[in-house]
């Protein structure tokens, strides 16, 4: 792709995809244009069988600001009319988050500067998330008047942070990678390279069934709705009868014996 392009997408190794958000300038805050053009890539990865997992992250120093503040008029047809204009606008935005989360591949999110807003609840919907150094993570929409239960920020971050997550929310104020680390809502701070360590950990799990990681991040997401123990048991146990019933699981079996690595097929096709 083009430089001017609000993503960028690239396969920097097999069965991997990075994108990129690319509007350095403004770290990479969320315009029209931009969630427009991500929206459509995610709609693609549903039915994109070769990719297994995709990097994000964010072009020059910042990964994602958060909601563009400089006017500029989303295109939702109904303008006219205030309440049904930003009642679409939620929706695009609310949608990129439901749809990292729907997409097969797991995401992880190489947050290589400031994820701010909006830039925050796309770093909590991923499925993995790496830091640089130099990263914070605020929902500074508090701060301007907005509150903060947007963009999944209220569902999700409870979840990943547990009862911390009511204070940095509610207070907006900056968490930096090393808090971040140290509760738990990135693995690690890559001191090194952020986006190089994650596609070192993509190509990891790129190296896995496709079959087994994809019903892996489904049942990782299905568990958060689960209301006991005895559903999700039900539920993983239906999808290891589907990966039994792969031939990957076959493969697998039969390389741990010979003592070799795995080639298993490109496809999560279910028989």
């Amino acid at each position: 792709m083009a430089m001017d392009d609000l993503i960028l997408v690239s396969r920097p190794a097999p069965g991997v995809q990075q994108i990129t958000l690319n509007r350095p300038s403004r770290l990479n805050a969320l315009n029209p244009g931009l969630i427009i053009e991500l929206t459509k890539q995610l709609d693609e990865l549903v039915r994109a069988d070769d990719i297994k997992v995709v990097v994000l992250t964010g072009a020059g120093r910042g990964f994602c600001s958060g909601a563009d503040l400089s006017g500029e008029v989303f295109p939702t047809g109904v303008e006219g009319d205030p309440n049904r204009h930003w009642t679409a606008v939620q929706s695009w935005y609310s949608g990129v988050i439901a749809k990292l989360r729907r997409i097969p591949q797991p995401v992880i999110a190489a947050v290589n500067g400031p994820a701010v807003g909006g830039g925050f609840s796309i770093a909590m919907a991923s499925d993995i998330r790496l830091a640089a150094p130099e990263a914070y993570f605020s929902a500074a929409q508090i701060n301007i008047g907005q509150s903060v239960s947007e963009m999944g920020a209220s569902y999700l971050l409870p979840r990943i942070v547990g009862g911390r997550a009511t204070e940095i929310l509610m207070t907006g104020r900056r968490m930096q990678a090393d808090e971040a680390e140290r509760i738990g809502f990135v693995s690690r701070v890559c001191s090194d390279g952020v986006v190089d360590a994650a596609l070192e950990v993509a190509q990891v799990l790129a190296a896995k069934a496709p079959l087994a990681l994809r019903m892996s991040k489904e049942a990782l997401n299905a568990s958060q709705e689960i209301g006991s123990l005895e559903a999700a048991l039900a539920m993983e146990d239906r999808t290891q009868v589907v990966c039994v019933l792969s031939q990957d699981l076959a493969e697998g079996e039969l390389a741990f014996r010979e003592k070799r690595k795995a080639v298993f097929s490109d496809v999560p096709a279910v028989v």
